[in-house]
């Protein structure tokens, strides 16, 4: 046998009535109120942090660090550092500013170098991290051959340098 349903009447609140999100509204819409952008000290909301973030990308010095957010210049601090710890030896001073217009000068004329530092995650640092470890292992080969025959063959393909225990 089948029962009836019984009608329900919705229950709207009356405006002293509080319903249960109303504390959570309030809650966030003080706390987009109170924060404050760190560029132009002014109130944020929602699309102003994204327009923030394209203005500060825009103002970035080259195509490469805009498009990938990548900073050459550590990155060949990073890759001189790793190849003198391994060798025990001071490289020459001028190595990190060769390698960072390398690949300054690389990426704007070549589409493959171009292509392959846009990749996603990543990816992009790794080749760049690869590509400033084969560039080095070639200029200590032609200026400094001692200290290339001391590296591994691998770091000239662009892998890492083993680690050395002390």
């Amino acid at each position: 046998m089948k029962q009836k349903r019984k009608s329900q009447r919705l229950v709207t609140p009356t405006p002293t009535e509080r319903r249960v999100g109303d504390d959570v509204r309030r809650l966030k819409s003080k706390r987009v109120e109170g924060s404050l952008s760190l560029v132009t000290s002014s109130p944020t909301k929602g699309t102003s942090l994204r327009r923030e973030f394209r203005a500060w990308r825009a103002s970035l010095p080259t195509q490469l660090e805009r498009d990938t957010l990548l900073t050459p210049e550590w990155v060949a601090e990073s890759v001189v550092q790793e190849a003198e710890r391994f060798l025990q030896a001071h490289l020459p001073d001028d190595f990190v500013e060769r390698l960072a217009a390398r690949a300054y000068d690389c990426y704007d004329r070549n589409q493959h170098f171009h292509k392959v530092l846009n990749r996603r995650g990543n990816g992009g640092r790794q080749t760049l991290y690869m590509f400033m470890r084969h560039w080095t292992a070639g200029w200590l080969k032609r200026e400094r051959y001692a200290l290339y025959k001391k590296l591994p063959w691998s770091y000239a393909q662009g892998r890492p340098l083993p680690i050395q225990r002390q």
